[in-house]
């Protein structure tokens, strides 16, 4: 019996478990070129200021530096007249917003939508005031619109200040922090135009404003742009008010618009300052 449990073949141990592979890092989609607009001005004016002097203006060897300085600065005051330095327009950098404002993870920066989504700015979420974002229209997202850099939770059941809604906790892609979530049913019927928007933390996101070197001629270029994107008379982009009956009105009846809202408010505002 001995020999024969000895005969039996023992089988091989079981191979050591497999060591936990690390996911690999995401790289964030960034909504902004990184490269700025006026490099391509500076690279000019860098190149007219490297180039090589004419005949005319290489002073003679009889000549000294001095003498080449009171020449031209007596041309300068003949051309002038009365000896008043010249007051000729020259031009000069000025900050300028060249690009549309986002919305950013305030954690590690990450892009998370344009500013220009905003829907309201009457939420509130876990660490205070939130707003409501509209994912953009895309539609080679086979999972819906949804914003980018986000991951998206599992859906559960959430009592929140408006009723009973199916949501889920968004994160940030890149480092992980929850900013927010995304609204995936809503029980009540006035609480149905939230479906597929967003929350986001004003406590977890900031807003991001490109502020670049521009030249006069490029100035006027970017507020003609924007002035015939945004209208002459819209200081501030123009979002929806969950407080306002006419605009839940017409959200509803999915007629609501940016422009109509804007002339309404103007209406009231007339009213009530007669």
């Amino acid at each position: 019996m001995l020999s024969m449990m000895l005969n039996e073949v023992v089988p091989p141990p079981p191979p050591p478990p497999e060591a936990a592979v690390a996911p690999p890092p995401r790289f964030p989609t960034y909504l902004l070129p990184s490269l700025p607009r006026p490099f391509r001005r500076r690279r000019r004016l860098s190149s007219s200021s490297n180039a090589i002097p004419a005949h005319s203006d290489v002073p003679s060897l009889s000549s000294s530096p001095t003498d080449s300085v009171l020449s031209s600065s007596g041309v300068s005051h003949m051309k002038d007249g009365l000896g008043r330095p010249s007051t000729e327009r020259r031009d000069a950098p000025k900050l300028t917003r060249t690009h549309p404002d986002t919305i950013r993870c305030s954690t590690c920066g990450t892009d998370l939508a344009f500013y220009s989504q905003v829907v309201s700015k009457g939420f509130t979420g876990r660490y205070g005031r939130a707003i409501l974002i509209s994912p953009p229209d895309d539609p080679l997202q086979k999972s819906g619109p949804n914003l980018i850099n986000i991951k998206i939770g599992k859906p559960e059941n959430r009592i929140l200040a408006t009723g009973p809604h199916v949501v889920s906790d968004i994160q940030c892609a890149t480092c992980r922090a929850k900013i927010g979530w995304k609204y995936i049913d809503a029980k009540e019927e006035p609480q149905k135009y939230k479906i597929g928007k967003f929350v986001l933390e004003t406590q977890r996101t900031v807003e991001y404003r490109s502020w670049e070197d521009a030249v006069d001629d490029e100035i006027a270029g970017l507020e003609f742009g924007e002035k015939t994107a945004r209208g002459d008379d819209d200081e501030e982009p123009v979002v929806f008010d969950s407080d306002d009956e006419d605009d839940c009105e017409d959200l509803f009846a999915g007629i609501w618009d940016a422009k109509t809202a804007a002339k309404r408010r103007k209406l009231k505002h007339k009213r009530l300052y007669k």
